[in-house]
C-alpha cells in the first residue's frame, strides 16, 4: 500500500508543484486588456519537507524549479472580447530523501481560448471563462515516481472575476480539472476543484501590496482500471503576501510567496513566484 500511495499520490502531486496548474493568479490578471499581444515570464520555486498522509507524515526533500513562458492575444469577435493563449513550462523537479529521483526538461504545454461575458471599464468589473487543454508533452519515465509531465491529456475550466473598488483590486478564479487515463499506469486522477484569489491595495500608480491565497480539493480518490486507489484524494490551502510593481505602461512585475497552511494527502511546503509581464 505504501508503494501504491507513493506512486499514485506523491508522483502525481509533484506534477502539480512543477506546472502552471498550481495557484497562479496575480493582481489584475482577470481584467480585460486592450487588443494586442502580451508576453509573461514566470519563475517558480517550490520546496517541501513533508508528505501529509492519512496514515502519518513522511519526511521528503522535494524541490521544483520551473520557468513558464506565456503568450496571450486579446482581440474582439464582433463586439465580444476574446483571447487565445499558449503556456510552456520547463525546469526540474526532484526528491532526494525518500525516492532520490528527478525529472527535468519540458513540461506539459497548455493552450486554449477565453471569452469575456461582462467587461465594464467604467466600474472595472469583469467576468470571463477560460478553457485550458494540457498536452502530454512533459518529461515522463514510467519507471519513476517523480515526473515533470503527466503523460495524459487533462483539462481545466475556469470562471474568472475581477473588480476594482477604490484603491483595492480583487481577482478570483473558480477552476475545475478533469483528467483522462494515463496509458502506462492506467491511472485516472480525481476531478479537482480549485479556488484562487488575490486582494491588492494600490499604494500609488506603480506599487501595489496584497495578499494571495487559494486551495484545491479533489472530489474523489483516483482510479486504476476503474478500481479506486485509497487515500489519493488530496487537498491543499495556501496563503501569503504579494507585491506588484509597474515599471512603465508596458512592463510590470509581481513577487509572491505562499505557505501551505492546510494539507491532506499532499506535500506541505512553500511557493515563491516571480512574474514579469510585457505588452507588445
Amino acid at each position: 500500500m505504501k508503494k501504491t500511495f507513493l506512486t499514485f499520490a506523491l508522483g502525481f502531486t509533484l506534477i502539480w508543484a512543477s506546472s502552471a496548474s498550481a495557484v497562479l493568479i496575480d493582481p489584475y490578471d482577470n481584467f480585460l486588456a486592450p487588443d494586442g499581444y502580451y508576453g509573461l515570464v514566470y519563475g517558480n520555486y517550490y520546496t517541501a519537507d513533508k508528505l501529509v498522509t492519512t496514515g502519518g507524515d513522511l519526511d521528503i526533500d522535494l524541490q521544483a524549479t520551473v520557468a513558464i513562458l506565456r503568450v496571450l492575444k486579446y482581440f474582439h469577435v464582433a463586439d465580444i472580447p476574446v483571447a487565445l493563449q499558449v503556456i510552456v513550462p520547463f525546469g526540474e523537479v526532484k526528491e532526494t530523501k525518500l525516492l532520490n529521483e528527478k525529472s527535468s526538461g519540458l513540461g506539459d504545454i497548455i493552450f486554449g481560448p477565453g471569452v469575456f461575458f461582462h467587461a465594464d471599464t467604467e466600474s472595472n468589473t469583469y467576468l470571463s471563462y477560460w478553457f485550458y487543454a494540457f498536452a502530454p508533452t512533459g518529461e515522463w519515465d514510467a519507471a519513476q515516481t517523480i515526473n515533470l509531465g503527466r503523460n495524459t491529456w487533462y483539462f481545466e475550466h475556469q470562471l474568472a472575476f475581477a473588480k476594482m473598488m477604490g484603491p483595492f483590486v480583487y481577482d478570483m478564479n473558480l477552476n475545475f480539472y478533469h483528467f483522462t487515463e494515463e496509458s502506462d499506469t492506467n491511472y485516472t486522477a480525481p476531478n479537482r476543484f480549485e479556488l484562487e484569489a488575490s486582494l491588492a491595495y494600490q499604494v500609488n500608480e506603480q506599487l501595489s501590496l496584497g495578499v494571495h491565497g487559494g486551495g484545491y480539493w479533489d472530489l474523489e480518490d483516483g482510479e486504476v482500471n476503474g478500481v479506486t486507489v485509497p487515500d489519493t484524494e488530496a487537498k491543499r490551502v495556501q496563503l501569503g503576501p504579494s507585491v506588484n510593481y509597474q515599471f512603465n505602461e508596458r512592463l510590470g512585475a509581481n513577487l509572491r510567496w505562499t505557505h501551505d497552511i492546510s494539507v491532506s494527502n499532499d506535500t506541505e511546503g512553500d511557493d515563491i513566484w516571480l512574474r514579469f509581464a510585457y505588452a507588445f
